[in-house]
């Protein structure tokens, strides 16, 4: 296991106009671990969507479109917070961090090669958003942590069918053993654990699909923002 702390940005961040003071205070709290940012795609990917159903795209070629706008968002994000830099290789955060700076991966190249290599790539499907992406870096490179910044607070029930996750993400984040949710808009945010569905006392994990799982949230271990 790396020392790879991996936050995955919403892309529903991008247009709030407190996201540069926010997460750079964030990423503050958190200078002292080994960071790596992925952005979600945000309204450039809504728009994707929309053109696909006006003109039947495919998932396919949608996907492919989509990983294009991941490395527009990426530019988006150090254009907009300083300090960051964008790469294409999750092996290229070494040398970021020898520059005191904070890598944001452009994950499209990486899941090209990824796919060629991968018994089990992720799927040209609107079923794998950022959220999946993320958690595949992170199960990649074997990180110790994944955080997901997000604009809502995590609802009761299942995340997948309030669609605040990914239909991919629990099944790609299955071998992940702290995966965190903060609402990075709450004035007072608290980071949320994400775990599979517990028994009623808490004490064992259910079986169950991780799709179906209901999630339970447990505090963090520390407020970043505190």
């Amino acid at each position: 296991m790396s020392d790879t702390v991996v936050i995955k940005v919403g892309g529903s961040l991008l247009d709030w106009s407190k996201l540069p003071v926010t997460l750079s205070e964030y990423l503050r709290k958190r200078a002292h671990e080994r960071l790596l940012l992925i952005v979600g795609g945000g309204a450039i990917v809504d728009v994707i969507r929309t053109l696909d159903r006006a003109h039947q795209l495919g998932e396919e070629r949608s996907h492919e479109l989509a990983l294009h706008a991941l490395d527009l968002t990426a530019q988006v994000l150090i254009t907009l917070i300083p300090g960051l830099c964008v790469i294409d290789d999750p092996e290229e955060r070494t040398r970021a961090w020898e520059r005191d700076l904070i890598p944001i991966l452009a994950p499209r190249r990486f899941l090209e090669r990824d796919e060629r290599s991968s018994p089990d790539p992720l799927a040209h499907s609107w079923n794998v958003t950022s959220d999946a992406i993320a958690a595949r870096v992170a199960e990649r490179i074997g990180a110790k942590e994944l955080v997901l910044l997000k604009s809502t607070p995590i609802p009761d029930g299942d995340p997948v069918r309030c669609g605040v996750v990914d239909p991919a993400f629990f099944d790609t984040a299955r071998a992940l053993d702290r995966v965190f949710y903060l609402n990075l808009r709450d004035p007072l945010p608290m980071p949320m654990r994400l775990s599979r569905s517990l028994d009623d006392h808490g004490a064992t994990e259910r079986e169950s699909t991780p799709a179906q799982a209901a999630i339970h949230t447990l505090p963090g271990p520390e407020d970043p923002l505190s």
